[in-house]
């Protein structure tokens, strides 16, 4: 594997060992053009990622003026799950008081 650094001079370098050479005709040449545009949107995914974090920010595929959607949805998920945890152990104690008798 090298870096073509010019194509018509057939001039590489080895990204291992630093040494810019002739390159040898006989290797084959692979085009990292869409591999490196997958890395640049894998890269913007995970900066996505992190920026979700950020209850202020907004995610990478939203429709303008969506600031604050994760504080909105983190509000509602946890009032979600107050009202579930506080049924469960409603039932629990009801359960307890009134159904240890049964």
């Amino acid at each position: 594997m090298y870096a073509i650094i010019d194509q018509e001079e057939k001039i590489a370098l080895d990204p291992y060992n630093g040494v810019i050479a002739l390159m040898d005709d006989s290797n084959v040449e692979a085009n990292l053009g869409p591999v490196s545009d997958r890395i640049d949107v894998l890269d913007s995914i995970a900066n996505d990622l992190l920026h979700s974090l950020d209850p202020r920010s907004t995610p990478l595929i939203s429709h303008p003026n969506r600031e604050g959607i994760f504080l909105n949805l983190g509000k509602i998920t946890n009032l979600v799950y107050g009202l579930i945890l506080g049924l469960l152990m409603s039932i629990i104690v009801l359960y307890i008081l009134y159904g240890s008798g049964l």
